[in-house]
Parts: structure tokens; sequence; C-alpha cells
């Protein structure tokens, strides 16, 4: 029981991922994670900026791919400038698909 003389601050939450064949795929932290190699063209800079190991970051876009079936980056071998990281049509869609529909969940969650 609440014996305070304030009203408690209620605050609705929810999480929200996408799932293949009742699968987790995809959620939150790899949404960031291909926002920030779509920002920076590379993987290596987006986990770096994200404090995420190299290979847990690359395990999560094998996951969401074998689940999908294609692929949701395309690589391009470094030579002189190094190499780079970019987002198929795929994986942009994804990423847009997610933030749009956490924002309708987020506006329809609102408290008045």
């Amino acid at each position: 029981m609440h014996t305070s003389t304030s009203k408690p601050k209620i605050k609705s939450a929810f999480k929200l991922w996408f799932e293949v064949n009742g699968k987790y795929i995809f959620g939150e932290g790899t949404c960031k994670l291909l926002e920030k190699v779509n920002e920076e063209n590379s993987l290596s800079a987006a986990v770096k900026t994200l404090g995420m190991s190299y290979r847990y970051a690359w395990g999560l876009i094998k996951n969401v791919e074998e689940h999908l079936g294609e692929p949701i980056v395309k690589t391009h071998r470094g030579g002189r400038h190094g190499g780079k990281t970019q987002l198929t049509e795929t994986g942009l869609y994804l990423v847009e698909s997610y933030k749009r529909l956490k924002k309708i969940m987020a506006d329809a969650c609102k408290l008045k």
C-alpha cells in the first residue's frame, strides 16, 4: 500500500521484438547496431561506439540473416582505405519498420 501523500507515478512500458517461426531474431540491441552500421558504414566502428564485441555483433547479424534467408548487410573488403559495411534493403527495412512500430506503440502507451 502506498503511504505517501503524493500519487505514485505510473509509467507504461513495453518491449518490442521481431520473430520468425516463433524464434526471436531482432530487437532493440540489433536495431541500434544496424543504425550505427548505417551511420558509420563500418561494423568495426559501430561496435566500438556501442561497446560491443565484434564477434557478438557479427553473431547477431548472422542470426537474423539465417532466419530470414537473406543478407541484412553487405561488406566490401578493405583496400587502401579499409573496408565498409552497408545495410541491404532488407536491413534498412527492418530498422525502419522497428523504429516506426516502436513509435506507434510508445504513442499508444502514453498515459494522460
